[in-house]
């Protein structure tokens, strides 16, 4: 449930962070060169001001930005978005397993040198058919 809410406000959080990603019309004629290309090209994609998108469009033109191109700089701003948010939402989860014990049932440790046929004993020797796994009952 902790998880879920971390998730939750991280995405929104992100969310928030993407739709402050756009500028007024006074901030933008305060200093239009000050304005980076993608908040830029996000302002210009979702005004309705017809005032201010042609002179977001002038601003475009003198940065020799084709409109066009704000819809894909948009897309890619928004796809790296989601990859942040998917990448942290994979690690909270594997945080969430690994605390929780996700992975399946647990067995206990084996005390010994011995578990497998492979390993060796504590004078060196091969454990071969002495190991606890060669054993009937296991250890």
């Amino acid at each position: 449930m902790e998880t879920s809410i971390v998730a939750l406000a991280f995405a929104l959080g992100i969310s928030a962070v993407l739709s402050g990603c756009s500028t007024t019309q006074a901030e933008f004629q305060r200093n239009p060169k000050g304005v980076s290309k993608a908040v830029l090209c996000r302002t210009f994609l979702s005004t309705t001001d017809q005032q201010f998108i042609y002179e977001l469009t002038g601003e475009l033109a003198k940065r020799h930005i084709d409109p066009l191109e704000c819809v894909a700089i948009v897309q890619q701003q928004n796809q790296a978005a989601a990859a942040l948010v998917a990448v942290a939402l994979v690690g909270t989860a594997v945080a969430v397993c690994a605390n929780n014990n996700c992975g399946g049932p647990s067995y206990p440790t084996y005390r010994g040198n011995c578990q497998y046929d492979w390993q060796y004993d504590s004078a060196g020797r091969r454990c071969g058919n002495r190991s606890a796994w060669s054993r009937p009952g296991g250890y």
